[in-house]
């Protein structure tokens, strides 16, 4: 229903005013989570990480790729890790590319709440107790869900995910305590370039900039949570320009993190990863497409914001150049 009604849109208005509208309504809040949908707030206090009573049934050996937007390279990452024999994505006929395991994690909190509030001997022990037993089940809710992406692969594999979206990942560590977490990061000028070269949307680029610099604040938000906490051991950052420039030296350092033998990586077909989802690699209608496509001498994936105008520079350096040179992708919002 949803294509058709795309496909119509699209005649009615053409590509070029369709995405640009398509565009400004995937970005028109930002503290949404993607694919947006609101917030659901509510009163208990979940700024700190504390393990879950519960203990798992079963443990899952779990590893999740994040980045805080699209556009960001998880694709070529999860397929990189994919070839080690000891990490599997769940694969299925209808299981997604794309899990969005935290994306709306602030329902399973308010149902977490609500739910230990209907119960009088834990609501008479006060709230510390409530505290208590509805991060257990967060906790318990998020081994569920491992243990459901479990039956998808082989038994003693480490599960790959992945997310290409920050938004609420500040609940991360209370649904998947034992989980370990790679996050990509990726030049944002060329995050917000492709992603205007992929899917338009012209209108929207000072709001994807917001977005993109909103995301990394999250992320950061995260990491110093984890390091509170005693996680900081189960995160670790890489960016798309060294795994793509650098990969046999940056890949054996995210292998050791997630635990798995180095040697037993498939290095002779490391340089066959394909491109997929590229903004310059597009399908025969013109649009971006998932289906592998071998890189070749023409496929550069940095630097792709050189084009710019002035203009376009100064609403990315307003919205986002601080984080910019936080990420030591620029030495200062002189370039």
């Amino acid at each position: 229903m949803i294509k058709s009604l795309s496909a119509t849109a699209k005649r009615l208005f053409g590509s070029k005013v369709y995405n640009d509208i398509r565009a400004n309504y995937l970005f028109r809040d930002l503290d949404s989570p993607y694919p947006l949908y609101p917030d659901t707030p509510f009163n208990m206090d979940w700024a700190n990480f504390t393990p879950a009573v519960a203990q798992p049934v079963v443990e899952v050996k779990t590893a999740y790729i994040v980045s805080p937007t699209q556009r960001s390279g998880t694709n070529f990452l999860s397929h990189m890790l994919d070839k080690h024999p000891e990490l599997e994505f769940p694969s299925g006929a209808d299981l997604p590319d794309e899990q969005c395991l935290y994306t709306y994690s602030e329902h399973l909190k308010q149902y977490a709440y609500k739910t230990v509030s209907t119960w009088n001997k834990w609501v008479d022990g006060g709230e510390s107790v409530l505290q208590e037993h509805a991060r257990a089940l967060m906790g318990a809710m998020g081994n569920g869900i491992l243990q459901y992406f479990a039956r998808f692969t082989k038994t003693g594999s480490t599960i790959l995910f992945k997310t290409p979206d920050a938004g609420h990942l500040d609940n991360f560590f209370h649904l998947f305590p034992q989980c370990k977490v790679v996050i990509l990061y990726r030049d944002g000028r060329d995050t917000i370039e492709s992603f205007s070269k992929s899917w338009g949307g012209k209108g929207a680029f000072r709001k994807m900039c917001d977005r993109w610099s909103k995301r990394v604040d999250t992320i950061t938000e995260f990491v110093n949570m984890a390091e509170r906490a005693g996680y900081g051991d189960r995160v670790i950052t890489t960016r798309y320009d060294h795994l793509n420039d650098n990969a046999r030296e940056e890949l054996p350092r995210i292998l050791k993190f997630l635990n798995v033998d180095v040697d037993k990586y498939p290095w002779d077909e490391l340089d066959e990863i394909p491109v997929l989802g590229s903004s310059s690699y597009k399908g025969e209608q013109g649009e971006v497409h998932w289906k592998p496509v071998e890189k070749d001498e023409k496929f550069k994936p940095t630097q792709k914001w050189l084009t710019w105008d002035k203009s376009k520079k100064d609403i990315f350096k307003k919205a986002a150049g601080d984080n910019l040179v936080k990420l030591g992708f620029a030495k200062n919002n002189d370039w």
